[in-house]
Order: structure tokens, then C-alpha cells, then sequence
């Protein structure tokens, strides 16, 4: 069988996108050649993006990512849950994005980061390749996981969620909290997986995101999405949703995010993952 040696955009982004979480080139090389890549392009083609120089790639029709409208836009621009009102202060329609505030009070915020602090560890990612989680030098935050309903807050904060989006709880993943310190970060990346590491029994694939700001950030740690030039400043009791997967199985590449270093201060956020399904083991 002959070897693929010809690389398309949609795959040159997520190359670049991965090598920018800290995954190691050779490992993503030698994974292209066990899905039947020439072993010879694909290091030379690692090489380039990691020495960034130019990557030949071909113009392959691709099935363009078909917009379904959130359940959470028939609720306008005042969303009503059972113990408070969540307003927008932005909307963009592609990719989808709400941008709201009160969605947390002041004392949910500075209690998260209280219970947060003593269980603190590096924060992972899965691994593209192998789909294990692991440390990667371009995620160099510390985070904190609870489980579903752990406590009154937690339960509270997730029932809330579920209103906000009206998606049930039984899709979201464990609400983390993560803590970044001066000068940390998390490169670009995009938030769902790839196709060939989906587990029903997780909730297949993730679908949207919500990002909670804890505390105001003195200065730095934008939420930056740079295929469309957005930039997004930490403010405590604020929060983004974002929804990036449909009911074909497509994901939005227009999702890249990042959070860019901390300049001055600390950064303290909540991260809470939507899945396509309902999620029957959990992690």
C-alpha cells in the first residue's frame, strides 16, 4: 500500500495546535506513520512546524462545519435559573460564544478558591496520541477537580450550569478550578478531542465549554481566540461559554483558545466541559 506523503490544512492545524500543549514531535510522528504516513515526511514535516518554516499542503475539499444554534440562545439576553438572573454582556454567533456576568456571586467565587488551595496539583491534558492525561510545558497552571455534587456548593454551582445551558448536569465532566500563578499559561488549543480517542461511556465528544473568572487579574491572563481576533479579560462573577460541536459529530476549529501569561497577580478560574452524551463512568 502506498505511504501518504501530502498533508492537509485541517491536519497541519491540529499538528501545530498539539505541538503547542508540550507533546512530544517524535510521538506524533510515529503515530502518523502507524495511520499510514511515509516515515520520511512525517519527520520532516514535524521538523518544519517545530523550526517553523513553511508546510506544503494540498486543497482538500472539506465538509464545511454546519452551525446549530445552543438550546441556551432561545433564552435571550436575560437567562433566568432557579436562584438568580445570568445577563449577557456579548454574544458572537461563529464561532458560538456568550460572554455573561452574575453567573457566580463574589462569595461562590472567593469559597471555590478556598477549598480549591490545599488540593492544588499540575494540570494536565490528554495526551492527542495515547489519551492519557499527562503534565505538558504549554499548560503550566496547578488545578483542583470536584465531583458531582462533592458539596453544597459544588451542587449548587452545577445545577445552576445546567439551567444556564439547559443541558443536564449528567453531561458536564468534574468542575475544576485552576489557579495560574505570574508568568503561566495555556497555549492554543482546542477543547474537544479526536475522533479516534472517544468513549461513549465519557460522553463521546465534548461540545462546549464554560470558563468561570474567580478574581480580577491585575494584569495579563486574557482568554484569547485567534482565529477571530477575540481577547477576553478576566472579571470576577464572569463567565464564557463556548460551543464548538454539532449533531453531525463535527467540532469548530474556529474554538482555538488560549490563555496567555500572567503579567501581574494571579489568575484564578472554574472550568466545567460539556459531552455530547451522558457521562456513565466517570473519570
Amino acid at each position: 500500500m502506498k505511504k501518504i506523503a501530502h498533508m492537509t490544512n485541517e491536519l497541519k492545524d491540529w499538528l501545530t495546535s498539539t505541538l503547542k500543549t508540550g507533546v512530544n514531535p517524535e510521538k506524533i510522528a510515529d503515530a502518523m506513520i502507524k495511520k499510514g504516513f511515509d516515515p520520511i515526511f512525517a519527520y520532516s514535516t514535524l521538523l518544519k512546524l517545530v523550526t517553523k518554516r513553511e508546510v506544503h499542503t494540498i486543497n482538500q475539499p472539506q465538509e464545511p462545519y454546519v452551525y446549530e444554534a445552543p438550546k441556551v440562545v432561545q433564552k435571550g439576553n436575560v437567562i433566568k435559573t432557579s436562584d438568580r438572573e445570568i445577563k449577557v454582556l456579548m454574544k458572537i454567533e461563529k464561532p458560538y460564544i456568550l460572554f455573561v456576568e452574575n453567573l457566580l456571586n463574589p462569595e461562590e467565587c472567593d469559597e471555590l478558591i478556598k477549598i480549591s488551595k490545599p488540593r492544588l496539583t499540575p494540570s494536565e491534558v490528554y495526551d492527542p496520541i495515547t489519551g492519557v492525561k499527562k503534565t505538558v510545558p504549554g499548560r503550566t497552571s496547578s488545578g483542583a477537580y470536584f465531583r458531582l455534587h462533592e458539596n453544597p456548593l459544588i451542587a449548587s454551582i452545577e445545577k445552576r450550569i445546567a439551567e444556564f445551558i439547559n443541558i443536564p448536569e449528567s453531561h458536564g465532566e468534574d468542575l475544576q478550578v485552576l489557579h495560574y500563578k505570574k508568568g503561566e499559561e495555556y497555549k492554543s488549543h482546542f477543547d474537544y478531542f479526536p475522533q479516534n480517542k472517544l468513549e461513549t461511556a465519557k460522553g463521546g465528544q465534548r461540545v462546549g465549554t464554560i470558563l468561570m473568572y474567580l478574581n480580577d487579574v491585575e494584569s495579563g491572563g486574557e482568554t484569547i481566540f485567534p482565529k477571530i481576533g477575540l481577547s477576553v479579560t478576566p472579571k470576577k462573577g464572569t463567565a464564557l461559554y463556548f460551543h464548538y460541536g454539532n449533531n453531525k459529530g463535527q467540532t469548530d476549529r474556529l474554538s482555538l483558545h488560549r490563555s496567555i501569561p500572567v503579567i501581574a497577580g494571579e489568575k484564578w478560574a472554574a472550568t466545567k466541559w460539556i459531552r455530547q452524551g451522558e457521562i456513565t463512568a466517570r473519570f
